[in-house]
Order: C-alpha cells, then sequence, then structure tokens
C-alpha cells in the first residue's frame, strides 16, 4: 500500500507540474516558459585497442629541459574500455522581468566502465543573463580560449577522447605533461561575462580569482576569447594568461626547477586563431597557437623560458543523414628554452598527430564510430594521447577504437 501511494503522489505531482507548465504558457499559446528544468546528457563509451614503438634509446642526447630516453615503449597491446567525458546535467532558468532570467547548470562526468567521480565536478554554475547587457556567471567552467578555438568536435565525441588535439595543440610535450602547463583546462572559482547578442560578433573573458593568494605568490587565470562570424566563415581569436602557475618548472627536470623558490614568479600565456568555413557538406577548421612560459631569475642553471607554436586541420564532411567522416592533422613545432647561464637546445622536441574517424548515424543523437590515431613523437618528445597508459620519449602511439554515441 506504501509503494502505491508513493506511485500516486509522484504521478500526481507530475500532473500539477504539466498543469502549472499550462498555465506558464498561456493556455497552448505558443510562449517560452517563465522557468525551465531541464535533464541532458551525452555517453560515448568505446573499446580501444592501444599500441606503441619507436622509444629513443637509452643513452640518446634528449632536449635540455627533457627527460632522460629509456628506450622502452611503454604502452601495453591490450583492450581497453573507456567513456571519455560521458555526462549528465541539470539545467534551468527563471525568468525575472526587464529581459532578465536567472540561469544555473551543474554538469557531472560519469565512467560507464567505472565511476569514482564526484557530482557537478564539469561545467557548472549560477548566473543572471541579460538580453541587453549580456551574461555573468559564477561557478567553475572551461576558459574562453579552449571554447574559441578547435571548434569542430571530432565526430562530436573528442572531449575527453583520445581523438582530442589538447594534448598537442594546447600543452608541452615534455615532464610528464603536467597540466599546470596546458592551455586546456576548467577553471574553479571562475567570474565570467559573456556578452549579449551583437551581431555577427560575440566574446566572452574571464577571471579565476586568487585564493591561493600568498605574500609572495598570486596564483590566478585571465581568459578571453572572441568570435566573427562573416557567412560561411568564422573567424576565433583567444588568449589566456596564467599568474604563478609555474607550468614550466612542474615539468623540468628538478634541478632546473623554480617553483620552490619564493623569490622567482612566472607568467605563461597563449595566443590563438582559428578560420571555420562551411561548403556544402563539408566544414573546414585551420588553427594555430603560441605558448610562452617565462620565469625571470637569474641562478645558475635555473630554467627560464619555453615558447613553441602549434598548428592543426580539420575536415568534416556529412555525406548523408547516416554518414559521416572526419579527418584531422595536428603538429607542435620544437620551439626554443632558456636556461640562466647555459645553453639550452629542444631538439627532438617535435610532435605530430594524425587521425580518421568515420560514423553512421540511426538517429541524429545516435551512432556508431570507429577512430584511428597516431601521434608521432620527435625523439625528445613525449605527446602522450592515452588516458591510462604512460609513454618513454620518443614513442609513437597507435589507437583504435569502436563506441557508441547517444544524447538526451
Amino acid at each position: 500500500m506504501q509503494k502505491k501511494a508513493i506511485v500516486l503522489a509522484i504521478g500526481a505531482a507530475f500532473l500539477v507540474q504539466g498543469a502549472a507548465w499550462a498555465q506558464k504558457k498561456g493556455g497552448g499559446e505558443k510562449k517560452e516558459a517563465d522557468s525551465v528544468v531541464e535533464l541532458y546528457g551525452k555517453v560515448y563509451p568505446e573499446i580501444i585497442f592501444p599500441s606503441s614503438s619507436g622509444a629513443t634509446a637509452a643513452g640518446t642526447a634528449t632536449c635540455t629541459i627533457c627527460e632522460a630516453a629509456t628506450g622502452e615503449n611503454q604502452v601495453v597491446k591490450r583492450a581497453e574500455m573507456e567513456s571519455s567525458n560521458s555526462r549528465f546535467g541539470v539545467r534551468g532558468y527563471e525568468r525575472m522581468g526587464e529581459g532578465l532570467k536567472a540561469i544555473f547548470q551543474l554538469e557531472t562526468q560519469f565512467l560507464l566502465d567505472s565511476n569514482p567521480t564526484p557530482f557537478a565536478q564539469r561545467d557548472s554554475f549560477v548566473g543572471i543573463a541579460s538580453d541587453k547587457w549580456g551574461t555573468v556567471k559564477l561557478g567553475r567552467m572551461d576558459t574562453p580560449f579552449k571554447e574559441y578555438g578547435d571548434d569542430l568536435s571530432f565526430l562530436n565525441v573528442s572531449s575527453g577522447n583520445f581523438v582530442s588535439t589538447s594534448g598537442i595543440y594546447r600543452h608541452i610535450g615534455f615532464g610528464g605533461q603536467n597540466n599546470a602547463a596546458r592551455f586546456h583546462e576548467r577553471r574553479v572559482n571562475v567570474v565570467q561575462y559573456e556578452s549579449p547578442d551583437l551581431g555577427p560578433v560575440d566574446f566572452k573573458i574571464q577571471w579565476s580569482t586568487n585564493e591561493g593568494k600568498t605574500a609572495t605568490r598570486d596564483p590566478r587565470v585571465l581568459s578571453m576569447g572572441l568570435k566573427y562570424e562573416l557567412g560561411p566563415v568564422e573567424f576565433l581569436f583567444g588568449h589566456e594568461i596564467h599568474y604563478d602557475l609555474f607550468g614550466l618548472s612542474v615539468n623540468s627536470p628538478s634541478a632546473m626547477r623554480n617553483n620552490n623558490d619564493q623569490s622567482v614568479r612566472s607568467k605563461d600565456q597563449a595566443t590563438a586563431i582559428a578560420a571555420k568555413f562551411k561548403w556544402g557538406i563539408h566544414t573546414f577548421e585551420i588553427d594555430a597557437n603560441r605558448k610562452k612560459y617565462e620565469e625571470p631569475n637569474s641562478i645558475a642553471g635555473r630554467v627560464r623560458s619555453y615558447q613553441n607554436n602549434a598548428y592543426e586541420f580539420i575536415w568534416e564532411a556529412r555525406w548523408s543523414n547516416q554518414w559521416r567522416t572526419a579527418l584531422e592533422y595536428v603538429k607542435a613545432t620544437a620551439g626554443k628554452c632558456s636556461v640562466v647561464a647555459q645553453s639550452c637546445n629542444t631538439g627532438g622536441l617535435n610532435g605530430e598527430q594524425f587521425q580518421f574517424g568515420i560514423a553512421y548515424y540511426f538517429s541524429r543523437r545516435t551512432s556508431l564510430f570507429f577512430l584511428a590515431s597516431l601521434v608521432k613523437n620527435g625523439y625528445s618528445a613525449a605527446y602522450n594521447n592515452s588516458n591510462l597508459q604512460d609513454i618513454s620519449p620518443g614513442e609513437d602511439i597507435r589507437q583504435l577504437a569502436f563506441g557508441i554515441h547517444t544524447t538526451f
């Protein structure tokens, strides 16, 4: 009887909600509701088959700020299951009059094969949106620099997947790739402003507050992005600055680091530009960025700076309602570095990524996909697109995958 009562109560609640919705819609008129709560999600598990070869022989000289070569290929050839950034979310708004809305979103990653992830660790925020003045959000969010570039998702499954370009395009290829050096992060303690509808232009600016500030350090992030639409062409621009995050030191050999020296400060920054073009069933995108890591100091043997450029090109074709393909190339240059009172070389610190994918759509929401990727590392580089395995300098990674994608 108690179970029946609970079921009846839940049913009654939905009926009341439906009636309230109808009233807000004006008795069947096509009018947007005064408040909405929406459940949504994206799920794309896959089976991956990794392999590798080409690790640089032990004893081979690598770049000044790189790890020593081991000669051992670390990737184990096996079958893996991953679900990348599969996620579930709750979002909504409440109209407050005068063109204002209160908005919110709580988004959680979950892993289908195992799920140790906490609640709402992805983009989650609350804010006020104005048709005239724009939107202000507070919470945890991707940076505008990340959003305004690398815009064409690889078959809509690249987020958190091995076909993501972030490892080569927005990172560096040495030191275990500690994420302090990566310009592809979701920031916490964020205040973000988003422009209103300005016709062909929109922009965002984000400040990650400095809760970690001390007498000698002020870690914080400033990120911004802008998009300009010109018919079938979109131009995107991004710039981001990391203060006192020491992305270079934490990836350099321990004897060269400055991050524990309270007299040294760091400033890392990246600038990017992209163009996206649609032509019939085809979409093309070209991106380029420059990353600079600076830690001014005068202590002999300590690292001072590193700079490199990265480029990418992607082509997606929608051959029919069912079939899509994607082809992508990414390249990172070896760059240049400086160390106090000694020479610094970056030989072999270059990397490339080649990938192809094909998807068959049963509907607009559900598809099967096949992915193939190759990461080629220079003899000093360790660019790694595997989520589960480490690699050695010079080790090239090949990955194949079959998966299912659906949204709701």
